[in-house]
């Protein structure tokens, strides 16, 4: 890789490589109640339901020995949440994110179908250079020899997940940026040495957290460095995207 451009360097660091989360920082449950008209009584519910449907719950029940088959999990909740009401496109993220002049990776806990919808459904299936989910994970993990026995599944925050991902990428911790909406995989990969931007509705510091934002299309406001200026970002390309989402398909 070249030299990086004098706007990629923020706070004495040179960035080349965001590591974006999913659920609740693509896209925020407030916007259920704003835009979509979801009663504010059930937002709760429904953002338990997408934050624990997706890796912690499951990854949990797993760990404790559970006899639990992950396709049937993952089926189960997908039939329960209705995208078509939940989500729609978000012009002002896919700007953002057309703007951002670091490669773009998404990092979810969540499998791959959900993934694959929900970033449809955003309208910024082709934004990301690749995405890592629940699949290739663990494929990662087993390729690495982690995933074992008395460590049957590997998510966030597991530091591992970080490091396999940002191996693959060809990115070290210096030169990467990880967004996320949940304090504890914030902390993990600020421990390693990741730059960090937590997306919470407090907008307060957290610890492990180099900056906080209410709402990811904050960032080009926090981290202008990094974003080319408006209307000058050229838009992703379709013939750039893999089967309509970019996932990298590991190696044997």
């Amino acid at each position: 890789m070249g030299a990086l451009a004098a706007e990629n360097v923020v706070y004495g660091r040179e960035f080349s490589h965001i590591l974006c989360d999913l659920d609740d920082c693509l896209y925020r449950i407030g916007y259920m109640v704003d835009k979509l008209g979801v009663p504010e009584a059930e937002v709760h519910e429904l953002s338990r339901e997408l934050y624990h449907g997706y890796g912690t719950t499951m990854c949990g029940l797993l760990t404790h020995g559970y006899q639990l088959d992950v396709d049937d999990w993952h089926a189960a909740v997908h039939d329960s949440l209705e995208y078509d009401k939940l989500l729609h496109e978000q012009p002002t993220t896919r700007q953002v994110l057309a703007r951002c002049n670091l490669q773009k990776h998404l990092l979810t806990n969540a499998d791959y179908r959900h993934a694959v919808k929900c970033l449809k459904r955003l309208g910024i299936s082709d934004c990301f250079q690749d995405v890592f989910c629940y699949e290739n994970v663990q494929e990662l993990g087993q390729q690495a020899g982690i995933i074992t026995a008395e460590r049957p599944v590997l998510c966030k925050p597991s530091k591992h997940v970080y490091q396999l991902v940002m191996e693959r990428i060809g990115a070290t911790a210096s030169n990467t940026i990880f967004i996320d909406d949940s304090p504890r995989n914030i902390a993990a990969a600020h421990e390693l040495g990741i730059f960090t931007v937590l997306v919470s509705d407090s907008a307060q510091h957290v610890s492990g957290a180099d900056l906080v934002v209410r709402h990811f299309d904050e960032l080009p406001a926090v981290l202008p460095q990094l974003f080319a200026p408006v209307n000058t970002a050229a838009e992703p390309h379709a013939d750039e995207v893999l089967a309509g989402v970019p996932i990298r398909v590991m190696a044997a």
